[in-house]
């Protein structure tokens, strides 16, 4: 009866210790990037003239494969743009950034901050391996005031004879303590009319 009463506490701890174990999530590795595999295709800037400003849409299209455990075990997916080889850098835009509607220079880098329908999911099978396909669908309306009609038009000439411009994307995990290293890709920017 002795050796009963000591084995009962002993596994009954065992047991607390086995079920707060499956409640505990995995931290991200914020010297890992998790598996990121872009499906993405060249973006498109479409531009038009208006009085002497050129204005630039710029429709952000990416389209990238991740692993489901990583994927769900994360606490958010972040996404940052870098224009720095394009004629976008350092223009200023206007974009429905999220729910709560349109801002001014800022878009978010947390997407589950983004506006409804600009970030989607869906899981999918691709040569036999389970991924989430995560596809992140906005608009930057840049704009940059040139002074004259003319030079708006000669402007949008030039971007339209461009071909070596691209955006590159970082994209990363975070668990809501950490980050882990941003997964990189560069994508052709096609300049069209509008």
């Amino acid at each position: 009866m002795l050796i009963m009463k000591k084995i009962i506490p002993a596994l009954l701890v065992l047991v607390i210790v086995s079920c707060n174990k499956s409640n505990v999530q995995p931290k991200l590795d914020p010297n890992k990037k998790y598996y990121m595999s872009y499906d993405t295709p060249d973006q498109i800037v479409k531009m038009r003239v208006s009085n002497d400003t050129l204005r630039l849409n710029f429709y952000e299209n990416i389209v990238v494969l991740v692993d489901p455990n990583d994927y769900s075990n994360s606490w958010a997916m972040h996404l940052m743009e870098d224009f720095s080889q394009s004629y976008l850098k350092g223009l200023h835009f206007d974009a429905l950034a999220s729910a709560a509607g349109y801002a001014h220079d800022w878009m978010p880098i947390n997407l589950n901050d983004a506006a409804t329908g600009q970030k989607t999911s869906a899981n999918v099978t691709v040569e036999g391996k389970k991924y989430v396909k995560v596809t992140v669908s906005r608009l930057f309306e840049f704009y940059n005031k040139l002074g004259t009609s003319q030079a708006a038009v000669n402007q949008k000439n030039t971007l339209l004879r461009t071909t070596n411009h691209s955006v590159t994307y970082k994209m990363f995990y975070s668990d809501g303590s950490g980050y882990s290293l941003s997964n990189d890709a560069s994508f052709k920017i096609v300049y069209q009319a509008n």
